[in-house]
């Protein structure tokens, strides 16, 4: 089923992209926090904006960088206790 409004669509998108995700986060502390970047009036709503969802996808990266090299050393673990296993079967 889809959803027949534009903003309901948009709302529920947001669980799924973490790139959209992060511009919604972005939105919401320039407006709790009123964090301008460089310009004192609304240009630097707009360069804080863009430069908040660029850090939070600079962290994005790394955090999905450093959850990959995790599992790619339990991998490379988890094969080396099977031939392990193996040899002393043996």
């Amino acid at each position: 089923m889809q959803a027949r409004s534009f903003v309901r669509r948009k709302f529920f998108y947001l669980f799924t992209c973490e790139y959209c995700f992060s511009h919604y986060v972005a939105a919401a502390v320039l407006l709790i926090a009123h964090y301008k970047l460089l310009y004192s009036d609304w240009r630097g709503y707009f360069v804080a904006f863009f430069a908040l969802v660029w850090i939070a996808n600079q962290y994005m990266s790394i955090y999905n960088r450093l959850r990959l090299d995790i599992k790619h050393e339990q991998v490379e673990i988890k094969a080396d206790e099977q031939k392990v296993d193996t040899r002393k079967a043996a």
